[in-house]
């Protein structure tokens, strides 16, 4: 029977070589991504920190968009930020970009050994479940949630749950870990997905720069079909360096 499980701290359980997950940072990284297939479907490739993001952006060529964020906002020289809405009115068909976040491209990097990784958000949450449950006969399915500076992260632990939520609904003999199951409990303890985003640290740092409007983009559930894929299946790539 395949098993359920949530990693709700960064770095607590490890991929499983045979198993399928999905990574979540919905406040912005994984949302942000879902953004930008939906803009036409670019490759991406992730990078962990500012200095490889700009070493990947200039070997990949001229037309590489360099795009992501420190403390919320775009580093100086980077064409965008990590909006989500930003990529609503811009074609990035054919187009290469680079993405570097404070957390999603940790968690990103780290779970792209699973035998297939999904990006998953609020956004596109049952679309996510249909391809985690496409193959019968993988043992765990992991939703990995990225996290806050390594801490727990009620955003993410919330989409987690609602995802896990979606799994049931479509096979209910699924086997939940204690992990699933608190994430099933925070997300049932919500009255919406905008009252939990809006609980969180994560929104709350949004804030001050003048995001928060991308707060309530973030909160929108199943608007989307859009499932990034890491890996040679799909178009998102993670930058190890020349």
């Amino acid at each position: 029977m395949t098993l359920v499980r949530v990693e709700l701290l960064p770095g607590t359980l490890e991929p499983d070589p045979r198993g399928v997950c999905a990574v979540v940072d919905v406040i912005r990284a994984t949302t942000t991504l879902i953004a930008m297939a939906e803009a036409g479907d670019p490759e991406v490739w992730i990078a962990g920190d500012v200095a490889s993001a700009r070493q990947a952006a200039e070997q990949l060529g001229p037309n590489t968009l360099l795009c992501g964020e420190r403390g919320g906002l775009p580093p100086e020289g980077f064409d965008h930020g990590n909006s989500p809405r930003e990529f609503r009115h811009i074609d990035l068909t054919g187009r290469r970009a680079v993405l570097s976040t404070t957390n999603g491209a940790y968690a990103i990097e780290r779970w792209g050994h699973a035998r297939r990784t999904f990006i998953a958000a609020l956004r596109n949450a049952t679309a996510v479940a249909d391809h985690l449950l496409e193959d019968p006969d993988t043992p765990t399915i992991t939703i990995a949630c990225a996290g806050r500076s390594g801490a727990l992260a009620l955003d993410d632990l919330y989409t987690a749950g609602l995802i896990v939520q979606r799994l049931l609904a479509k096979s209910p003999d699924l086997n939940l870990d204690e992990s699933a199951v608190t994430a099933l409990h925070v997300t049932n303890a919500y009255p919406s997905a905008d009252a939990a985003l809006a609980a969180s640290t994560s929104a709350h740092l949004l804030e001050p720069v003048g995001l928060w409007d991308d707060v309530t983009f973030c909160a929108q559930i199943d608007v989307s079909q859009a499932v990034p894929e890491v890996g040679h299946h799909g178009r998102i790539r993670v930058w190890r360096g020349a």
